[in-house]
């Protein structure tokens, strides 16, 4: 039997202050460590377990009645040999037992607390079952420390299930708070984008408004049938731009329509010098785009080609489905589009509704030859199911 000297202690207590603390470092850095090093999840796991739980026992040998006992009659090497022993006997059976029960799909339907407490009662069980099974297996003295290797089975068990079930309480209360920060920030994201949106729907351009409004007036003196039809098409366009029912996306066929109106509002001011045509495909009608989307463009072409010249203008819409997406041309006979094209407030609110509604996944281009267009580009298709 060995008898301890007081060097034998002081380099127990600092031994013990050290591996406390590289066991708390490893507990800290459970997820993260080795994680580039070791790729199986599995060894992994029971390699830094297997640390943690060597470090932390070690630690408390002050505590350890048998750790002394072996030291005193086998000496340091083979107590440490036998505790390694005790350590991974520990790691492959306890933990890994312990960790199905924590995360098995059956096991994680039950209320946090009755989880937690399996996860406890299967830790003291097994930890005993274990420190008994190498006691017996390993030892010659199996009577002596018996109850006291229990007990301390039982305490350091239980400590470590109180504090996985203290870490874990913390971790749901922290992914909580974050799931509630994160629904809240979706929440806010989309009442911005609702503002900007309705802010777009509700904006007409007041030059339009202005000269309608005019010509009305005109063609109530003049032609009363004509201001008639005029009068109703601009209501009717109006009233789609209300969008009673707050919705930013508009069927294919619905924009047409109002496209259409718009062009017989400016067909009934100009006569002979507009004209326009307008084909579409049927297997385009019920898919969604924005509100909106269309007449800006068509405007533009009737400001820049008949307003600008005042001869003789053409507008053609196409719409049509290629390569499974989306494509929108609006041509017209007016002046080029210059190099460096500076979108008007028709042309960005297209701009604007397209990155809110379909980010990443469209395409406008301008182009003069072999004619002048618009062509938009949907890449991301949205059918209206009700209406199919």
């Amino acid at each position: 039997m060995k008898n301890f000297t007081i060097w034998d202690y002081a380099v127990m207590i600092g031994a013990c202050i050290l591996l406390a603390l590289i066991g708390l470092y490893f507990l800290a850095n459970f997820r993260s460590i080795f994680r580039n090093s070791i790729r199986n999840e599995w060894v992994r796991r029971n390699i830094v377990v297997w640390l943690i739980t060597f470090c932390i026992v070690l630690a408390v040998t002050p505590m350890n009645g048998e750790f002394f006992y072996a030291v005193r009659k086998y000496g340091w090497i083979y107590a440490l040999i036998g505790e390694c022993i005790v350590v991974t006997f520990n790691t492959l059976i306890v933990f890994n037992l312990a960790w199905f029960v924590a995360e098995h799909r059956w096991f994680r339907r039950l209320p946090f607390v009755k989880r937690k407490i399996f996860v406890l009662l299967t830790l003291i069980v097994t930890f005993v079952a274990v420190n008994l099974l190498v006691k017996y297996l390993f030892t010659e003295d199996r009577e002596e420390y018996s109850g006291f290797s229990i007990l301390m089975s039982v305490y350091l068990a239980s400590a470590t299930g109180f504090i996985y079930i203290l870490v874990s309480y913390l971790d749901q209360e922290r992914q909580r708070k974050f799931d509630e920060k994160e629904l809240e920030l979706s929440r806010l994201r989309e009442l911005k984008t609702k503002a900007e949106l309705d802010a777009l729907h509700s904006k007409v351009n007041p030059h339009f408004l202005y000269n309608a409004l005019n010509s009305i007036a005109d063609l109530s003196i003049t032609d009363g049938k004509k201001a008639r039809s005029m009068t109703i098409a601009l209501a009717e366009l109006f009233r789609y731009s209300i969008n009673y029912s707050q919705n930013n996306f508009s069927t294919i066929k619905d924009e047409v329509e109002m496209a259409e109106v718009y062009m017989q509002i400016e067909k009934i001011r100009f006569e002979d010098q507009l004209t326009y045509q307008i084909t579409v495909a049927e297997d385009t009608e019920h898919y969604l785009v924005p509100r909106f989307v269309l007449q800006p463009l068509m405007e533009n072409a009737v400001k820049h080609g008949l307003k600008a010249t005042g001869r003789m203008t053409r507008i053609g819409l196409d719409i049509q489905m290629q390569n499974g997406a989306i494509v929108m041309r609006i041509k017209d006979n007016g002046p080029l589009f210059p190099d460096e094209l500076k979108p008007g407030y028709g042309v960005k609110s297209v701009y604007d509704k397209l990155d809110l509604l379909f980010p990443d996944s469209y395409e406008i281009h301008f182009g003069n030859h072999p004619e002048k267009e618009v062509v938009i580009y949907i890449k991301k298709l949205i059918k209206n199911e009700p209406a199919i």
